[in-house]
């Protein structure tokens, strides 16, 4: 019986490791399914202003929001009511799922431009 033995490089060995990180993650993670019931909602900046600023949502359902920067500068999509801050690239467009909320009234704002790039997303029963 014989075995053999392969010698590869280290150089060989990390762009065989980077590639499997990078491509074999795509394969083996499980596809983002969005559920048939999800509203979805659309949110536009432009000159650093929401629109619409003021979104009615109904209560108890999970949404989606697009929101599209149409700016020529990132923005960073924040909420403390809603718990979360991502970076929107310019004339670039995020998908934020929300969870399904009670009724009241949710802050959003863009964290750099936050006296202009300001909202609410209202929930109604």
């Amino acid at each position: 019986m014989t075995i053999a033995f392969f010698s590869l490089s280290v150089r060989t060995t990390l762009a065989i490791a980077g590639f499997l990180t990078f491509f074999g993650a795509a394969f083996l993670l499980p596809p983002v399914v969005q559920a048939a019931d999800t509203t979805s909602y659309v949110l536009h900046l432009k000159k650093h202003v929401f629109s619409p600023d003021t979104l009615i949502v109904p209560a108890h359902q999970p949404i989606v929001l697009h929101v599209f920067n149409d700016d020529n500068h990132p923005e960073e999509f924040e909420s403390y009511d809603l718990e979360f801050e991502i970076i929107v690239l310019p004339h670039h467009a995020i998908n934020v799922p929300i969870r399904a909320l009670p009724p009241g009234t949710y802050e959003f704002f863009g964290d750099f431009h936050p006296r202009t790039a300001r909202g609410h997303l209202t929930v109604r029963p």
